[in-house]
């Protein structure tokens, strides 16, 4: 077969241009860190990696709920607390005001503070976690307690649920009536705060001591209630831990499908380099001939 130097042209030029295409493969991923830059690089692989992405965005929204859940049960047991604080200190001066060596006068400064832990408890009962009322039920954009008869609010008991899993939901919220008690309740924490100011001003032993029992049994209550919130932030603290591990496979699936390998691909790029410079050199001697050269 006759090689012309027509022949020797081509063949150079195409492989020149595997080699710019082998050279600009290369440089995307050394670019992009990524193997798998478009769907031709590898047809199989990017049908892994899309799955995995989508399994990844799936359980990520998961994990946002959770992150919300979680939030807003954090929050409602800070709240109980500052609750139980408040009742504790209702208690205290209950105890000191139902003594006989106290003074009238003496028991209406206990009445007046009383007053202010009964304003208290009403600000705790509104409260809002990122703009929403957390006591009452389904109703968060309604305030639950009023401020002037808070004893005979009647809040809402719809449950404020998240989805954290598959089939897996957790109840982040608390009704009003549960934790300070409903208006028909004799221990309703409000009615009982009241009860205890009026006893003290009005220097009622009888009425101050059985205000002291209503306490007790009220705080017990509350207690109970924020043992039931704290079960439901441990259980919300496991679903996030089993979803970030769940996520960390995915994406660990997902970089070895699509990530390229940086001390391979500095390899293979530094030797295309190469080889396109020594096909560089070559084709300059093959081309170098001309017909000027033959007729010397």
């Amino acid at each position: 077969m006759r090689v012309t130097q027509g022949m020797l042209t081509q063949q150079f030029l195409l492989d020149l241009q595997n080699n710019y295409r082998r050279l600009s493969r290369l440089q995307d991923e050394a670019a992009s860190g990524k193997r798998i830059n478009r769907p031709a690089d590898d047809p199989v692989g990017v049908g892994f990696a899309m799955r995995y992405k989508a399994q990844v965005a799936y359980y990520g929204q998961y994990q946002q709920n959770a992150d919300m859940a979680k939030g807003w049960l954090d929050y409602t047991d800070t709240v109980m607390n500052q609750a139980g604080d408040v009742v504790k200190r209702a208690r205290e001066l209950a105890v000191e005001g139902a003594s006989d060596t106290v003074p009238p006068d003496a028991r209406q400064a206990l009445a007046s503070e009383v007053d202010q832990l009964l304003q208290q408890m009403v600000t705790i009962g509104n409260s809002q976690y990122n703009g929403k009322y957390i006591f009452n039920g389904q109703a968060t954009t309604t305030k639950p307690y009023d401020t002037v008869n808070p004893e005979s609010s009647v809040t809402n008991g719809g449950q404020v649920l998240y989805d954290i899993g598959d089939g897996v939901h957790v109840d982040v919220n608390v009704p009003g009536s549960r934790f300070f008690g409903a208006p028909s309740e004799a221990d309703n924490v409000f009615a009982v705060l009241k009860q205890l100011r009026d006893g003290l001003n009005n220097n009622d032993t009888t009425k101050i001591e059985d205000a002291l029992g209503k306490i007790d049994s009220r705080y017990s209550k509350m207690l109970e209630v924020r043992a039931d919130v704290g079960a439901r932030s441990n259980r919300v603290d496991l679903v996030q831990n089993r979803l970030a591990d769940m996520v960390q496979n995915l994406q660990g699936l997902l970089s070895k499908t699509e990530d390229a390998d940086m001390g391979k691909l500095a390899i293979d790029l530094k030797t295309a380099e190469n080889v396109h410079m020594a096909s560089l050199a070559v084709g300059a001697r093959v081309l170098m001939p001309s017909l000027v050269d033959f007729l010397k």
